[in-house]
């Protein structure tokens, strides 16, 4: 008889684990709700906004449940400022208008995840980078909680750059510049000078694509006095040159950019850091005062440049934020931008400057010799 209870005993106690083991994928102790793109180290992730966008939200439970699990999909602005505040970024809320009203999600019974597919028509952004700050909501059904911690996602959206683009050669001394008496007065300690470039020849030495006009030299050609001429040189504050590798081709498309960092001189081409010097502080400050572009004459100057996107900043801007902005536009807002010049007029000879400031370029009557358009970078 004792042997016959201790099996009864063993039977059903392995009835029991087999019934907890059955529904252990249903339990609801310990549950919650997440944002799957939350669970990993990344705060935001950004999407190409090409003809609009679509974001999929993937919503998990930790474990599955036997029931339906609906929550709410909500939208709260107030999570980027903390962002923004956190990361040097000034992305701003994506307005109402462009987000559903009562939007929902459910995890069938059964089921781990569900996604909810939010879809951003394209509209015009104006150098603005907007994002959407996602948070989960009130739970409608299930008996879970949603997590604090990864209940929120930040979805950035960047919208590639298509614009039209000058392609300038010069006749006799033409070349772009701002107005030559008026003086910026732009003291700065460190700089960023960026743009996109594309030259048509580089057999050529002292093409300069850009002078600085300012107490202290700054001086951007293809080309020194030794051929072959397919590399840059950046001449700072008096300094010698600081050049880069003779790798570059002809009828490509280059992303430049001049970083000063207040002790060395950097050159990134593609967001890529290729050359460097460390080069001394300007003696009395560096005071930016004009620009010009195509500035060294048709007896040097023998390529068509095509150029878009010339950004000057009072500050050395970092590797990632060159890289993460190279193909978007930026917020002509911003107040570290000297001058903003997209170059994208698409026709005449004046290059506005974005900016507000009034630091527009004119080019003159024979630089410009036609004009390129829906040119995207992304996609060379």
């Amino acid at each position: 008889m004792k042997y016959i209870y201790l099996s009864s005993l063993i039977i059903a106690m392995s009835a029991f684990l087999f019934m907890g083991c059955d529904n252990a994928d249903y339990k609801a102790q310990g549950n919650s709700l997440y944002i799957a793109d939350a669970a990993g180290t990344a705060k935001a992730t950004t999407i190409t906004m090409d003809g609009g966008a679509d974001i999929n939200v993937t919503v998990r439970l930790a474990q599955k449940l036997g029931e339906d699990v609906e929550v709410e999909i909500g939208f709260t602005p107030e999570i980027l400022t903390g962002y923004n505040a956190n990361n040097g970024t000034e992305y701003e809320a994506l307005p109402a208008e462009h987000l559903p009203q009562g939007a929902t999600v459910t995890i069938p019974a059964g089921e781990i995840s569900a996604t909810f597919q939010l879809h951003i028509d394209d509209f015009t952004t104006n150098g603005i980078t907007y994002a959407v700050p996602l948070t989960l909501g009130n739970v409608i059904k299930g008996n879970v909680t949603k997590s604090a911690a990864q209940g929120r996602f930040i979805y950035v959206l960047s919208k590639p750059l298509n614009v039209s683009v000058p392609v300038m050669k010069p006749v006799g001394s033409d070349k772009a510049e701002t107005d030559p008496e008026k003086d910026w007065g732009a003291a700065v300690e460190t700089y960023t000078l960026e743009a996109w470039v594309r030259m048509s020849y580089l057999s050529r030495n002292n093409q300069a694509i850009f002078n600085v006009r300012a107490n202290n030299e700054l001086y951007i050609r293809f080309g020194d006095a030794n051929s072959p001429y397919n590399y840059l040189q950046v001449k700072a504050h008096g300094d010698g040159g600081t050049d880069t590798a003779r790798d570059w081709n002809i009828n490509e498309w280059y992303h430049v950019a001049i970083v000063y960092n207040g002790s060395e001189l950097i050159i990134y081409r593609n967001g890529i850091r290729i050359a460097g010097k460390q080069v001394p502080v300007p003696k009395g400050g560096m005071i930016i005062n004009g620009l010009q572009m195509i500035s060294s004459g048709s007896s040097w100057f023998r390529a068509e440049c095509a150029m878009s996107q010339v950004r000057l900043w009072n500050y050395a801007r970092s590797e990632a934020e060159i890289q993460n902005n190279m193909f978007f536009e930026v917020n002509p807002k911003n107040p570290n931008l000297i001058g903003l010049w997209p170059l994208d007029e698409g026709d005449g000879n004046t290059f506005k400057d974005a900016t507000g400031q009034g630091r527009d370029m004119t080019a003159g009557a024979g630089l410009i010799r036609r004009w390129e358009h829906n040119v995207r970078f992304d996609k060379k």
